[in-house]
């Protein structure tokens, strides 16, 4: 028990409870009869000794022993715990639905980001034992296992600071692993072409091998066919 029905001015509301309240949520039920429990002490502990070896019933109302009738507790139902809006099936309405998302991320987006489904997905495990009363405790704790993992711890500002000279490292490296990626394909084009020319030079060497030399009758001396040019030169030096 954590809070207790309360009606003021014909309007129900949930009030917390202190350990000294809950004797007021609790009765003792002797064969469908329930026992007095405006008691004195001297009173309750002769009723003690009574009932030895009998069988007593502690009953233990959820919200209290005001809500006495049927009509009371529809009354409270509809005004604490039933959602505000449902749908045909009776399920949280999808007006409803937002406002709890909504509540959640203003609770905890500071600390905690995902994408919108998996906020809709804690609202939905929020939502699914249609008792508004519980909602408000549950936004404030922390989200179930299976949700947990779906979030991410939100960036602080160190980390943002630290985040962003690393990515602009990354990105450098990058552009220079890229570079030598380039360069050794321009590597592996100049050794093909290189092995193209090799090929080339072999072939023209084989061929220039195989061409014969022309037959001797065929080599003209042009020496008797020179013409016998004067010595001019000398000619001038023994006139000096």
């Amino acid at each position: 028990m954590k809070s207790r029905a309360v009606k003021i001015d014909a309007v129900w509301s949930l009030q917390e409870m202190d350990f000294g309240e809950w004797k007021s949520s609790m009765q003792f039920k002797i064969n469908k009869k329930v026992v007095d429990a405006s008691k004195s002490e001297h009173e309750w502990n002769a009723w003690l000794v009574k009932m030895k070896d009998k069988t007593v019933t502690l009953l233990i109302y959820m919200y209290g022993a005001a809500l006495g009738r049927q009509q009371d507790l529809d009354e409270f139902h509809v005004a604490c715990i039933q959602p505000l809006q449902t749908d045909r099936s009776g399920a949280t309405a999808e007006a409803s639905l937002r406002d709890v998302i909504t509540s959640l991320q203003t609770q905890w987006g500071a600390s905690f980001q995902a994408e919108q489904v998996v906020w809709r997905m804690w609202a939905n495990h929020i939502t699914r034992n249609l008792n508004r009363s519980t909602w408000v405790a549950a936004i404030t704790r922390h989200q179930p296992p299976h949700i947990a993992q779906l979030f991410q711890p939100v960036a602080s500002h160190l980390s943002q600071h630290i985040e962003n000279p690393t990515r602009s490292a990354n990105m450098a490296l990058d552009c220079v692993a890229a570079s030598m990626a380039d360069l050794q394909q321009l590597r592996r084009y100049l050794d093909i072409c290189e092995s193209n020319l090799t090929g080339r030079k072999a072939v023209t060497e084989a061929f220039i091998r195989d061409i014969p030399p022309p037959p001797a009758h065929s080599v003209i001396d042009p020496l008797p066919n020179m013409e016998n040019v004067h010595d001019t030169e000398h000619q001038v030096f023994e006139q000096e």
